[in-house]
């Protein structure tokens, strides 16, 4: 695993295109977010995503979810009728995972399980530094093997997954705060977790 010390609020540019080189060849990458530490890699390799979803397969696929850059880019990959996108352009970028149908052709490019997928737009100034030198979506989950694990610091995470991922983006501690999940599927607001305010 190489390591790289990212500045938490001027993540060095070298660093950045760095990462997204390796990202460009089929890495899994520990990296921090708005919610706490995650694991992710390229959804457009699907070298990569086997390697994830082989990483994480004591916990059920239903638990990713596809970092985006932008919400023009959310179509791409889910169906987003005028009830969702008024809510997705009012809360977005911010600390919410969205649950929506998944487009078909997506789902099965993902292996994603379930006819549904999870968008985040995150305002994590890593995430918008790596997505100005990166192209596609990030598919990524919570750092942990086991439901019951919750780490912070690079000395709890370095040991676990040293020999699991390909790079690691430190940022030092960086505290859990899950998402809001809100499932727009049905025409309806089902807050799934935390709160969600219109």
């Amino acid at each position: 695993m190489d390591r790289l010390e990212i500045h938490p609020q001027t993540p060095q540019a070298r660093h950045i295109r760095t990462i997204a080189e390796k990202l460009n060849r089929d890495a899994l990458l520990l990296f921090p977010t708005d919610s706490g530490y995650a694991i992710g890699c390229s959804a457009a390799s699907h070298k990569a995503i086997n390697k994830l979803y082989a990483l994480k397969k004591p916990v059920k696929k239903f638990y990713m979810a596809l970092f985006l850059p932008e919400l023009s880019k959310a179509r791409d990959y889910a169906k987003i009728n005028d009830f969702a996108f008024q809510i997705l352009k009012t809360h977005l970028p911010g600390h919410y995972t969205f649950i929506l149908p998944a487009d078909p052709q997506i789902a099965r490019r993902l292996d994603v399980s379930r006819p549904e997928i999870g968008i985040r737009i995150s305002p994590h100034i890593f995430l918008k530094s790596l997505f100005e030198n990166f192209e596609h979506p990030i598919l990524s989950t919570a750092a942990k093997v086991e439901e019951s694990q919750a780490f912070t610091k690079p000395e709890e995470l370095i040991p676990i997954f040293k020999n699991r991922v390909d790079i690691f983006a430190d940022m030092g501690e960086v505290p859990l705060l899950p998402t809001n999940v809100v499932n727009l599927c049905d025409n309806t607001v089902d807050v799934v977790r935390g709160i969600f305010t219109q």
